[in-house]
């Protein structure tokens, strides 16, 4: 048996060996490494990994070979695969290294230049399918470096060499050394490795003298902004910058920096004592306010002993550190930092130079010298980790007049950048939606909201402010987040990646104060914009000076917003009334499901499966108090959802990689009539992924009256005979087990308790939160009050909690199932007694079936149309004919009069991809309405002909938002 664990060990190891694509050099040069006119050795003073680099002496011009058939043929037929290292450079010059790969026949299939006009370490990350040459061969059995002609002597170090078993990182970033490493992307690159291209960009704005109002607007700013990051209260502590600093061992060899090696996140060995870009971050800023604030001399020369030492280590000016992805969110106070030595840095000496160049390269600030580009994506991300970056390095510049013009051209590109955004990129949508990841997502949205309202603090009632125009979307957006969240939280279906963990921070909500300080955008002329600043005053409880002044100029709190909302772009309805609020999601061809990464929300599939989420309670309402609570939840059972009752195992992301889930299925999303009544559609089809069902289809639609809530289902199918098909009413945590429910005239307490109901009349029951649910008869109704076990989203770790639930059972294989339910959403005693009986149902249901679900609000008279499939010949009281795919909402005003809305809810992109700037499309939807009619509307969207007596509409859909009208009876 021992013989056979060693001969294992030895095929183990004998096969590492193979086909290892890190070349190591610590020990000693490997012999497949050769170089002409040169010496090679190892040197042990300057490394980027381990113990020793190569270096590379020549005396003459030089090729350094590295003959390794095996590890190139391997390395060449990795998917993705391609080169990574890095390179030190003593002195910069106008030259280039030769990269080449050259195959048995002699031919060089694949090469690339790498610049050397550099000094310190910069990065080479390049797959080999951005490199030049015809790509023909993969029989490749050396490699090379060339020395440029005109550079007859030199020195290089390498270290790193490595052939990524997984291939080049997708987001290999272009800089001056490799420019064209990632050309060959479907998409334009990302916004992070987009420096070195707007790098080239040109100001079109002159360098003008500056004006008395300039300099005295310049002033504010600096006196602003050092309140916001380096305020009088503050403390410099210079501690945690030490212990870092110790493990970095930066120090000189013959006058040269050097250090452990300094490397973005994807390469980063923290237990190999590498340093990455949070902890550059902290020693900076460390330094820097212990100088600031304590004038600490030792801590004035750390500051810039470590940023000479990043910037030889790549964090430079022109170097892009192999891929940069992300790094914004490490690096924001590198640039506070930098602030507090502003006085310092001004000095001219050439290192001050070079960390003010450093500085203004990666903020991004070389974007704002022309106008914002309309398409570009990521915008949260940039407002988020880079704003506040971009004005420091516009403001850290010595000449008044580069200030100047940079803080207007920033402005210019703020202004620009705040405009609405196509397709599904980043930014802010026509319905004030905001965009990241190719959706909506709140969670990111409060990051940029919070950095858009520290800009306005900056520059409100000066020259470098937003429009008007940026204004107004900025105050659409906000009101937006206002809406889908109650008080400050938002629901399960729009939580992104982040389940239970979703709420307006007070950064944001300040900005609401922010942004009606800088004046009003109602056409009131006012000073303060009251409608913003009531919607602070709602949100924001606590004592603060915006609060007082608001108060003082009689500014009362706004209340709680009312009506239902439909954001298409998030497949999205939001109704509201008193103090409660329902959060209705789908998801579609356009728009997806959840996010679903291998580390966070593993178990989201279902929270859009047409979820019909309260918020209702607690002081202010919240999800917590509402029942939401992570511990114990079980993640098949989304409130208002159709879903699979899976094991975790399998409802976990079946891919290795992001989940982001979009159906084949276009007709997914909302419609309002009145800014009041509002229905909500939900066409289901799962994609046939591992563990999905992909015959599991449904159609499911919620009518909203004031607070009454009908929610209909038809042709729920599926295939799955291992699993049951539930749709689920409610899953609310117990805070305690004595907390009751009822069901008709029954009270329920305690656990474990399990009930089925399957009644030929009518079921009433309530949650413990004081909402009715009015189940119809026939159904197979099924109550849970238990001990609930569940895993963390994130880790996989057991939770406990529990839970009373209720749902409708539709059995395995379900063919055509259905289920009919209303929710009164806290009702008054009288209203939960009148739906007991059939005679006081205040709904009817005109039709629910494959075709079309049809529902009539007896109270108010609306009747609302949810149209799957092309209808003629409707036995209807107003419509005889529709076009497949439509929502539609009517209510009689008087006997001649009606008020009604089309909605395709579709936003019909072009391109169906992660994301696209493809803007939405029109669509035009044709309805017949009974009798002759007359639009009385100032709207052109919609088109009236009179045709055999009745009324042929025809109304143009963009951006999923309703067309609402008035008609007359002729």
């Amino acid at each position: 048996m021992k013989i056979k664990w060693l001969a294992l060990l030895l095929i183990v190891l004998f096969s590492y060996n193979g086909y290892s694509q890190k070349i190591d050099w610590n020990v000693s040069i490997p012999e497949y490494i050769s170089a002409t006119s040169a010496k090679l050795s190892l040197n042990k003073d300057f490394v980027k990994e381990g113990t020793a680099s190569l270096q590379w002496q020549w005396f003459s011009p030089s090729v350094l070979t590295v003959d390794n058939p095996s590890l190139l043929q391997k390395a060449v037929g990795t998917r993705k695969g391609g080169l990574t290292m890095w390179v030190y450079n003593d002195e910069p010059v106008n030259a280039a290294l030769r990269i080449s790969f050259v195959a048995a026949d002699g031919s060089i299939p694949y090469w690339f230049d790498y610049h050397l006009g550099f000094s310190g370490w910069r990065a080479c990350w390049i797959s080999f399918e951005n490199m030049q040459g015809d790509h023909k061969s993969k029989e490749l059995v050396r490699w090379t470096m060339t020395t440029p002609e005109n550079l007859k002597t030199g020195t290089l170090l390498l270290d790193r060499v490595e052939f990524p078993a997984k291939g080049v990182h997708h987001q290999a970033t272009p800089d001056y050394q490799t420019p064209l490493n990632n050309t060959k992307l479907s998409r334009t690159l990302w916004h992070w490795a987009r420096l070195y291209e707007w790098e080239h960009y040109e100001y079109d704005l002159p360098l003008a003298s500056v004006g008395s109002s300039q300099r005295q607007d310049i002033e504010l700013l600096s006196r602003r902004l050092t309140d916001q990051v380096a305020p009088e209260t503050g403390k410099g502590n210079a501690t945690r910058a030490l212990s870092i600093a110790e493990k970095a061992n930066i120090h000189r060899v013959d006058g040269k920096i050097t250090g452990a090696p300094l490397v973005s996140n994807d390469e980063l060995n923290k237990k190999a004592g590498e340093i990455g870009l949070s902890d550059l971050e902290t020693m900076l800023f460390g330094f820097a306010g212990d100088w600031y604030y304590n004038k600490n001399k030792e801590s004035k020369q750390a500051f810039f002993d470590v940023f000479e030492y990043a910037m030889q280590q790549g964090f430079a000016f022109g170097s892009g550190l192999g891929t940069n992805h992300h790094y914004g969110y490490q690096i924001r106070d590198i640039y506070k930092a930098a602030w507090m030595m502003r006085d310092l840095l001004k000095e001219e000496t050439p290192l001050n130079k070079n960390i003010r160049r450093t500085l203004a390269y990666w903020s991004g600030l070389a974007e704002t010298r022309i106008p914002y580009q309309y398409g570009r994506d990521e915008l949260l991300d940039s407002w988020n980790t880079l704003l506040t970056a971009k004005v420091i390095s516009a403001l850290i510049q010595p000449d008044m007049r580069d200030q100047v013009r940079s803080m207007k051209a920033l402005s210019r590109w703020v202004s620009g950048s705040l405009g609405f955004t196509p397709g599904t990129i980043g930014g802010i949508k026509v319905d004030g939606t905001t965009f990241h990841h190719g959706g909506l997502y709140p969670a990111y949205s409060i990051g940029a909201f919070a950095t858009i309202g520290k800009y306005l603090e900056l520059t409100n009632h000066t020259e470098f402010t937003i429009s008007d125009d940026a204004a107004r979307n900025v105050k659409l957006a906000l009101q937006t987040m206002r809406n889908y969240c109650n008080l400050k939280d938002w629901g399960l279906g729009i939580v992104g990646r982040h389940p239970f963990d979703g709420s307006i921070s007070n950064d944001a909500v300040q900005t609401f104060a922010l942004l009606a300080d800088r004046g009003d955008l109602t056409g009131s002329g006012n000073k303060i914009d009251e409608e913003l600043a009531a919607d602070y005053l709602r949100l924001n409880r606590t004592s603060s000076p915006y609060k007082r002044k608001f108060e003082q100029a009689g500014i009362k709190a706004a209340s709680s917003p009312q009506g239902f909302f439909a954001y298409n772009y998030g497949a999205l309805g939001i109704h509201r009334f008193g103090n409660w609020m329902v959060t209705l999601k789908g998801y579609n061809t356009d728009v997806w499901c959840s996010e679903i990464y291998t580390k966070d929300n593993r178990y989201g599939r279902y929270q859009s499966y047409g979820s019909v989420q309260i918020l209702a309670s607690g002081r202010p309402v919240n999800s917590f108090a509402s029942g939401f609570v992570e511990d114990g939840w079980d993640w098949n059972r989304v409130p208002g959802t159709t879903t699979i009752h899976l094991p975790l195992e399998k409802l976990e992301n079946p891919l290795p990689g992001t989940l982001m889930e979009r159906s084949e299925e276009n007709f997914s999303g909302a419609s309002s009539l009145e800014g009041k009544q509002g229905v909500f559609v939900f066409k289901l089809k799962e994609k046939d992924r591992e563990n999905f069902t992909p015959g599991f289809v449904a159609r499911k639609s919620v009518f909203c009256f004031e607070n009454r809530l009908v929610c209909l289902g038809s042709n729920i199918s599926n295939n799955n005979k291992e699993y049951p098909t539930e749709t689920t009413l409610f899953q609310l945590a117990l805070k305690r087990n004595s907390e009751p429910i009822l069901l008709g005239s029954d009270t329920i307490v305690g656990l474990p308790i399990e009930k089925t109901i399957s009644e030929k009349s009518s079921v009433l029951l309530s949650d413990t939160k004081g909402n009715y649910y009015r189940i119809a008869a026939g159904q197979d109704l099924r109550i849970l009050r238990q001990k609930q076990k569940s895993r963390d989203n994130k880790q996989k770790s057991e939770t406990e909690g529990k839970f009373v639930t209720a749902y409708l059972n539709h059995g395995v294989s379900p063919d055509n199932a259905e289920y009919e339910y209303m929710v009164l959403v806290q009702p008054t005693p009288d209203q939960a007694k009148e739906i007991a009986s059939e005679e006081g149902l205040p709904y009817q249901i005109l039709r629910k079936d494959h075709y079309a679900h049809i529902v009539k609000d007896i109270p108010s008279g609306t009747v609302g149309y949810v149209m799957f499939e092309t209808l003629d010949n409707i036995k209807d009281d107003y419509l005889l004919a529709s076009d497949a795919e439509t929502l539609i909402l009517l209510r009689p005003t008087d006997k001649k009069t009606l008020v009604m809305s089309i909605c395709d809810p579709n936003l019909n992109l072009e391109e169906k991809t992660y994301t696209t700037a493809k803007p939405s499309r029109p669509l035009i939807k044709s309805i017949l309405l009974k009798g002759k009619w007359k639009n009385v509307s100032d709207n052109d969207e919609v088109v009236i002909k009179q045709e055999n007596g009745n009324t042929r509409l025809t109304a143009t859909c963009i951006d999923g938002r309703p067309v609402e009208f008035k008609l007359i009876a002729q």
